[in-house]
């Protein structure tokens, strides 16, 4: 019983090994952005996310005074 337990525990540390080579090999691969460009990006992101903001309230202005105006064409 204790042999199978031994080889288990084995088996169990021999993969932990492959998975972390594998996974460190894919960090290896990866190419991270430069300050400047995560910098451009980042910038980008903000500046889209406020157009888009801006796009959302102005349909929303422009709906609710439409709205707002056929309650008081009702009325």
């Amino acid at each position: 019983m204790e042999e199978k337990n031994t080889k288990s525990a084995a088996k169990q540390k021999k993969s932990a090994s492959k998975f972390l080579n594998r996974h460190v090999g894919e960090f290896k691969k990866i190419i991270w952005p430069s300050k400047e460009e995560l910098f451009k990006q980042t910038v980008t992101v903000i500046c889209l996310s406020v157009v888009v903001a801006l796009i959302i309230w102005g349909y929303d202005e422009i709906f609710e005074n439409l709205y707002r105006a056929l309650i008081t064409l009702v009325q």
